[in-house]
């Protein structure tokens, strides 16, 4: 049993996010932890306490209570620590969350921290940054760009439908991914350490968190039409068969640019768009739920 709980919690979060938090807690202590909480209202600030923390090696686990870019913050801090990472998600998509299969009742949520098991996972490095989940060049960061964060905090998800629709007046731009010395013309990337996008739409079957690397999904499509119905072929899961989008396995890629290209990783904007993309050398320890797929050995 994890005994000793330190919980980063972000600052932002909202007021339902601050119930389920104290749920989650109040499950805990039951159960019979130890909990420290730590408020941070910046990335680097999950970063520093999560580090400090593996220094001071007073706890069992250290949990992150927020969104994935919360959850991206702490893990940056104890990559390579052997240090458990758990996750409390009260952000709005919670990518992770669902890719992993957390349960979301506090009970279980508590039981799960408490003695689910701990997994090892490489993160994905855009230039140098870590990342969890997901790193994108092109029309979701381009989204990003247009989030008003207030009102996405005020109405979640709903947040995403207004800056979607502005993305997509503007025609794409292209770019080139090079992929084991293999060019591809392209205006939209994914590059996924997970099965699925936005944690709902499964646009890599065959990936995991556990494997050893990424799928990416090079897309050029080249018109607002076209664009518009690779969003309809990501939500119904039909990426096969389309001429304009390769998907590939593969541990690195290079990405080239001639002008304004946006770019986000774990759904956090990123002011360059990175040059590579890699897996990590680091592991993380990543608490997942008991049963979970993620922890069955893999041949």
């Amino acid at each position: 049993m994890r005994r000793r709980l330190l919980i980063i919690h972000n600052a932002h979060a909202g007021t339902r996010g601050r119930h389920y938090l104290r749920a989650v807690c109040g499950a805990l202590e039951a159960g019979g932890a130890e909990l420290s909480i730590e408020h941070a209202d910046t990335l680097a600030a999950d970063e520093d306490i999560a580090r400090s923390a593996v220094a001071a090696g007073h706890f069992d686990a250290i949990i992150a209570a927020g969104g994935d870019s919360t959850i991206r913050g702490v893990a940056s801090g104890l990559l390579g620590s052997g240090v458990p990472l758990g996750i409390i998600p009260i952000g709005t998509g919670n990518v992770l969350a669902r890719e992993i299969g957390v349960r979301c009742r506090a009970n279980v949520l508590a039981q799960t921290l408490l003695h689910g098991p701990g997994v090892p996972i490489r993160c994905g490095l855009a230039d140098g940054t870590p990342f969890l989940a997901m790193a994108g060049v092109g029309f979701d960061a381009d989204v990003l760009l247009r989030l008003n964060m207030p009102w996405k905090r005020t109405v979640g998800r709903a947040a995403y439908a207004w800056p979607i629709v502005r993305a997509l007046v503007h025609k794409p731009r292209p770019f080139e991914v090079v992929v084991e010395e293999r060019t591809y013309p392209a205006t939209w990337l994914i590059v996924t350490r997970a099965a699925r996008y936005g944690g709902s739409f499964v646009i890599a079957e065959t990936q995991s968190l556990v494997g050893e690397g990424f799928h990416a999904v090079i897309a050029n499509a080249t018109t607002r039409r076209a664009l518009a119905g690779l969003l309809i072929a990501i939500a119904r899961g039909r990426l096969e068969g389309r001429t304009d989008v390769a998907v590939l396995p593969c541990s690195r890629l290079g990405v080239r640019t001639s002008g304004e290209i946006a770019a986000q990783i774990d759904g956090e904007r990123l002011f360059e768009v990175p040059r590579e993309i890699s897996v990590g050398p680091d592991r993380l320890m990543l608490i997942v739920p008991q049963g979970s797929p993620l922890a069955t050995p893999r041949n």
